[in-house]
């Protein structure tokens, strides 16, 4: 794999369990310095764009879920310019999250925060980057070799970090057995994927490749995982991609569908998994392609989805976006080979690089 290009690297990263262990190790040792002294946190908002933003509409739902603190995902730059900083105070956590340190947006939201006197703690790869000048914790998230700028392993990593802050903050030792146990899952998960279901994503992309279009659902705390999904084909394939909440894209966007754009669904088994089958119905009745990425295939999947994905490990439904966002990320990449593209360059450069790279499956 020496010559492996750098995005296929960086998506195989996440086989080896030290990948997961390095982003748990770092959170640890932040937050068991920042909570040496309590707080008292009755909101957080998290803020970030990109796949950061993604991230953080991820952990609006972990913090909700495992903590029991309301949160709120914002784009960091109408935090930083809209938020009324009466809604602000000292019981108020505000996280920036950004791999590189480095997004202006971010720093500038951090620093309205801190000017009302609430709680900051920013995370990213880099100890020494600008978020982290002026915050009161830095969660490394351990992808400092992450070089590239379209981002595969860090966002997973990131990912962690939020898991392990709302474990700090909620104080349980047996939910934090158990959601390490769900992480610990997802790292399995992801190392059997990569090994046994690379073959099958590369067959989506070559049934694919001359699409004009990929839709990508999801909903709930996946709803983050089809953002950072559709983004990914974006900057990898160098193609549009949409991505909608699951129920508000059947109120309208549907008369876009055709039978050349394929349909994603990110739906784990879950709360929202009835409703997937209603419009299943609806895509099997206009012939559109469906392609279904969970962890249990039902009759009714089976019956109606064009394509199934499935996952090799059942975990938590708040678990999951550690682990689905993987097959997109995969799917991605082929998208790009297939449609003649560096899957690693700038996000407008839409020329056909001549390079080759060896095991690039």
């Amino acid at each position: 794999m020496n010559n492996a290009h750098p995005m296929l690297a960086n998506i195989l990263a996440l086989t080896d369990a030290m990948t997961w262990q390095k982003s748990i190790d770092l959170a640890d040792e932040a937050l068991s310095v920042w909570l040496k002294t309590p707080h008292t946190i009755n909101q957080i908002y998290l803020v970030g764009h990109g796949s950061s933003l993604y991230n953080a509409q991820v952990g609006e739902y972990v913090f909700e879920h495992i903590a029991g603190i309301p949160s709120k995902a914002i784009p960091a730059f109408a935090f930083s310019t809209y938020m009324e900083q009466k809604l602000l105070d000292p019981q108020t956590l505000v996280i920036g999250i950004s791999t590189t340190g480095e997004t202006q947006s971010v720093c500038n939201a951090l620093e309205r925060a801190r000017q009302a006197g609430t709680l900051t703690l920013a995370i990213t790869a880099h100890i020494d980057s600008s978020i982290t000048k002026s915050v009161d914790v830095v969660i490394l998230t351990g992808g400092e070799d992450d070089q590239i700028s379209v981002k595969t392993k860090s966002y997973v990593q990131a990912l962690i970090s939020l898991y392990l802050l709302a474990l700090h903050l909620a104080g349980d030792t047996q939910l934090r057995e158990y959601w390490l146990s769900q992480i610990k899952l997802a790292a399995r998960g992801a190392q059997q994927f990569l090994q046994e279901g690379w073959h099958q994503i590369k067959q989506l992309a070559e049934n694919y490749a001359n699409a004009p279009n990929v839709f990508v659902l999801g909903t709930g705390p996946n709803l983050g995982t089809a953002e950072e999904a559709s983004l990914k084909i974006i900057e990898m394939a160098k193609m549009y991609s949409e991505c909608q909440e699951l129920e508000d894209f059947f109120h309208g966007r549907l008369r876009e569908v055709d039978h050349n754009s394929p349909l994603f669904f990110i739906t784990p088994n879950g709360r929202a998994s009835s409703r997937v089958l209603d419009f299943l119905t609806a895509m099997d009745m206009i012939h559109a392609p469906s392609v279904v990425i969970t962890d249990k295939i039902t009759s009714g999947i089976q019956r109606l989805a064009t394509h199934m994905i499935q996952v090799p490990v059942p975990l938590d439904e708040f678990a999951t976006p550690l682990l689905y966002v993987l097959p997109m990320h995969i799917f991605s990449y082929e998208m790009a080979l297939q449609r003649g593209h560096d899957p690693a360059s700038p996000r407008y450069d839409i020329v056909a690089q001549n390079v080759r790279y060896d095991g690039e499956e």
